[in-house]
């Protein structure tokens, strides 16, 4: 498609890239309660009272959004309101870390983010906040810093977890080689398959006051290891296998955008090295909702995969390329057909 007279031509690309996000906009507003699977407890929230909201410790900043929705009586503004913000927050975060448009429209789709956005609103909204704060770190405004903090805690009204997210400027200083991925990628199966992982994070998790009283009738979500299994595992495994080898063909070409870009890339490449380390913990439900923060992560690399994998060989830039597209096409019909995140059959409102 790179090579056709539509993708050369800008008023054409920028018409179906607009067609695409109008399509997912509409998908978004349009489907049924029963499409996803924390869908009919926030349609459920919609007739509830502020009061009602805190007791379930919904943060403030939805229950501002909830409330009016409640005034025009029109409950699709929260779900419009939600992918409106979390696609521009991470399309912001992406095109200021030079990812490609179509790329990261594909892989916004194939690694099932938009699928699990019609499931934790109040945390997609938050994702879109901190995804647009962390723009700021790559201007050259004044007060960048400040401004960043500002939409973290923008994020956390609408989702209490988003304050580990002040780790990000941390990730512009680690430099991820393809030894480091391999090494992280031994770790992370070790901790899972042995479980020490989830042993490890156990305790930890029940320290957190906020997570022991909102789950303390669901204690199951705060200490199982979900339902992930060893099958379920090997997706993780193929994506470290398709990191190492990103960095181990890029590091023989010396004139890569690797090293003209450092800083973009030292934060994409770190985060997407945190997003995999999280599956050590085995499907853990706080850590999964930890996990979902970095989303962007996997989809920006994953775009760094496909167009700036560089090497002597076009032969071998190319089988990785497509390497990495069937990966995620077979990963994505893989967990619509056994329906993760419940969002197969869609039915429309």
């Amino acid at each position: 498609m790179r090579n056709s007279i539509v993708y050369k031509n800008n008023v054409l690309r920028n018409i179906i890239l607009f067609s695409i996000v109008l399509l997912l906009l509409f998908l978004t507003v349009s489907r049924g309660i029963t499409v996803g699977t924390d869908y009919p407890a926030y349609n459920g929230y919609f007739y509830s009272t502020k009061d009602e909201l805190k007791v379930q410790y919904i943060e403030n900043g939805y229950i501002l959004l909830n409330s009016f929705a409640q005034s025009l009586n029109i409950f699709i503004i929260i779900p419009m309101c939600e992918f409106i913000i979390s696609f521009f927050g991470m399309y912001s975060l992406a095109k200021v870390n030079n990812c490609n448009d179509f790329s990261f429209i594909s892989m916004y789709i194939l690694t099932y983010t938009y699928m699990q956005s019609f499931n934790a609103l109040r945390q997609f909204i938050a994702i879109g906040f901190i995804t647009f704060g962390c723009t700021f770190l790559f201007s050259n405004r004044k007060f960048k810093l400040f401004w960043f903090v500002i939409f973290i805690l923008l994020a956390y009204e609408f989702h209490s977890s988003s304050l580990i997210m002040l780790i990000i400027p941390i990730l512009m200083k680690i430099r991820v080689t393809n030894v480091k991925v391999l090494l992280a990628g031994i770790l992370t199966s070790f901790l899972f398959i042995s479980k020490l992982g989830l042993k490890i994070i156990q305790p930890l998790i029940m320290m957190n006051d906020h997570y022991a009283i909102k789950y303390s009738d669901q204690a199951s979500f705060l200490i199982s290891a979900g339902n992930k299994g060893i099958v379920q595992f090997l997706p993780v495994i193929i994506q470290f296998i398709l990191f190492y080898l990103f960095l181990t063909i890029s590091k023989k070409n010396q004139n890569s955008s690797y090293v003209v870009n450092q800083v973009k890339y030292n934060f994409v490449l770190s985060g997407y090295l945190f997003f995999l380390m999280f599956y050590s913990v085995g499907g853990n439900g706080v850590m999964d909702r930890i996990q979902m923060f970095f989303f962007i992560f996997c989809i920006m690399a994953n775009c760094y995969f496909i167009d700036n994998v560089a090497g002597t060989s076009s032969e071998i830039r190319y089988l990785y390329q497509v390497s990495v597209i069937l990966f995620w096409i077979v990963y994505c019909l893989l967990r619509l057909i056994i329906n993760n995140a419940d969002v197969v059959p869609y039915v429309f409102n």
